[in-house]
């Protein structure tokens, strides 16, 4: 991946400057989510899965995280997670997705991209055996869902940028090697309902010197309810276990 090649050069790049001096932290990674929709789309509560067909399906994800020792300063962390659905379906009549509804049963290629990258600007409120993070994550969504027929059509892009609330607990199991972590991002206004938390265990080994490798296994839920926002509504849960891989300089 393009992103991925650009964030192992910024990592190469950094890398002498957090050995030398060790006083600045630098992780980058990657994994696969293999996430399973639920829940109902659209203004007719389009089913994704009984309706849509739509089933789990494996999305790459791409982080980087930088931190330093400049107290008024936060840290920061960069994640782009692709999120993306297609499938085949027969729509009945009726069927709306965002104000055009389908005049008659037709047989349909759907889509539906939530993808998005998160800036997470964050403090480390404790950083020991129990760590505590806490800050603000500005999320921007490029994505879209469609139906797209012979005979007629659907689509609405989701392009928008959200903060939401961001924090991290975690604990380090002393010469194990081992860490435990929760992370959640969350908001909660007019229309707008979003919560995304994972679980992850990780393990960490010497692999490279002065590199901390990781092995991460986790599992993420997104829940996301739009109430008429941008004429797309929503009440659509998206979950299910992560594989990733990390090196910390």
């Amino acid at each position: 991946m393009i992103l991925l090649r650009r964030l192992l050069v910024v990592a190469i790049t950094l890398a002498p400057l957090t050995v030398a001096a060790d006083i600045i932290g630098l992780t980058i990674g990657g994994g696969s989510w293999q996430a399973s929709p639920e829940g109902n789309i659209g203004r007719t509560d389009i089913d994704l899965e009984s309706t849509l067909n739509l089933d789990e399906q494996n999305n790459q994800f791409v982080f980087v995280a930088l931190e330093h020792p400049i107290p008024v300063l936060p840290n920061i962390r960069l994640q782009h997670s692709e999120m993306e659905w297609t499938g085949n379906a027969l729509v009945t009549a009726g069927t709306n997705l965002n104000g055009n509804p389908f005049v008659s049963d037709e047989q349909v290629d759907v889509s539906l991209d939530l993808s998005h990258t998160d800036a997470t600007f964050y403090y480390e409120i404790l950083d020991n055996v129990v760590d505590l993070d806490l800050g603000i994550t500005a999320r921007a969504f490029d994505g879209e869902a469609s139906l797209i027929g012979v005979g007629q059509q659907e689509s609405i892009d989701l392009d928008a940028v959200g903060p939401l609330l961001y924090g991290q607990v975690g604990v380090d199991f002393p010469l194990t090697g081992l860490s435990a972590h929760m992370i959640a991002n969350w908001i909660d206004v007019d229309e707008f309902r979003l919560i995304d938390w994972a679980a992850q265990l990780t393990y960490e080994f010497d692999l490279f010197p002065a590199v901390d490798t990781g092995l991460i296994l986790g599992y993420r839920s997104m829940l996301v309810e739009l109430d008429d926002l941008d004429d797309l509504q929503s009440d659509a849960t998206f979950e299910g276990y992560y594989l990733a891989f990390q090196l910390h300089f």
